[in-house]
């Protein structure tokens, strides 16, 4: 079984396989790759995230034909990846993540199937490698991801943007998005969320995501005001704790700012010790913040990655201040 890299390559999953997909928990666009994949192959699956995957891995069922890994970022998982060939028969990998050459020859040495792209995000990709076991109307999914991924202008999403409503999809994206932003989206209600997308119920069908979404837009000014109001602003970043908001969203709602280039949201995970940290971007930035998410991270102990305008880290809480001094250096005063 060979590696690609190509954005064209695709596999055939047999019907009757024994598969489980792993993807993203956090956002609209794990959330649709998931319920693709679980459309087209019946899989099992479980959302997890970049923290996570390595006990959701040892926690994978036995005797699998197929593992499916899809918007995780693996680059520089060496030890994760040399894993994989022992949970399944076959491994695909769907991911728009940096992805160093180094992680590109170990999982060529590990026989991952890759479909990678840096220009078409995670539910495109699974989209159009299962487009021929999809019904039509799963071309929406990928469009949910589209509008609410950061902007890429690859030829498969502009191929799902024309083929697709851009105003409907924008608005059941953004609701989903929004829903997925508050932190009473249990992960239960992920889990049903991604069902029913496979099932292709549109977002402003479901009552649980109307509900939260709708809570979230009515306080979403109230909390950017809050967040103004307390940020710390060091050279050209906006610096806060995260609240009641997801990470991602609060560090977006930061880039209001006044003279701000790049946001960093941060708080502690349910280990004391490790503390996520999410950034956001403008592109008067002009730093490649997955890049440099990956790179700072990596000199004090933590990991990191992500895209263009949006990355994240984990990092040891004990080191935060250091990293934060970094990271305002290396985007400039």
């Amino acid at each position: 079984m060979r590696v690609s890299g190509s954005s064209e390559a695709r596999v055939h999953i047999p019907s009757g396989s024994r598969v489980f997909c792993i993807s993203h928990n956090d956002d609209a666009d794990g959330l649709a790759s998931a319920a693709l994949i679980h459309r087209a192959t019946r899989c099992s699956f479980s959302l997890t995230g970049y923290e996570d995957l390595e006990k959701t891995l040892a926690e994978a069922p036995a005797n699998l034909d197929w593992l499916v890994l899809s918007d995780l970022g693996l680059s520089e998982k060496t030890e994760l990846i040399n894993n994989l060939p022992a949970i399944a028969r076959h491994v695909l990998y769907l991911d728009h993540h940096l992805l160093s050459a180094n992680s590109k020859r170990t999982l060529r040495k590990a026989k991952v199937i890759v479909r990678h792209s840096l220009n078409n995000c995670a539910s495109v990709l699974a989209w159009d490698m299962f487009r021929n076991q999809l019904p039509e109307a799963a071309i929406n999914l990928a469009a949910y991801g589209a509008v609410t991924d950061p902007p890429v202008s690859g030829r498969l999403t502009r191929e799902v943007m024309l083929k697709t409503s851009w105003n409907l999809d924008a608005y059941e994206g953004h609701l989903l998005a929004l829903a997925l932003s508050s932190k009473n989206c249990t992960a239960r209600l992920r889990e049903k969320i991604v069902r029913e997308l496979a099932a292709l119920r549109l977002p402003h069908e479901m009552r649980e995501v109307r509900r939260l979404a709708d809570q979230q837009a009515v306080g979403m000014l109230k909390i950017q005001k809050q967040l103004h109001d307390r940020a710390k602003v060091k050279g050209r970043v906006a610096i806060a704790r995260a609240g009641r908001l997801a990470l991602g969203t609060t560090a977006e709602l930061l880039l209001g700012v006044p003279n701000v280039v790049a946001t960093v949201v941060y708080q502690t995970t349910g280990t004391p010790a490790q503390t996520r940290i999410s950034v956001r971007g403008t592109d008067e930035c002009a730093r490649h913040l997955g890049k440099l998410m990956s790179r700072l991270s990596r000199r004090v102990g933590g990991e990191g990655g992500g895209h263009m305008l949006a990355a994240g880290a984990m990092v040891p809480t004990e080191r935060l201040q250091e990293f934060l001094r970094l990271f305002v250096k290396a985007v400039g005063r």
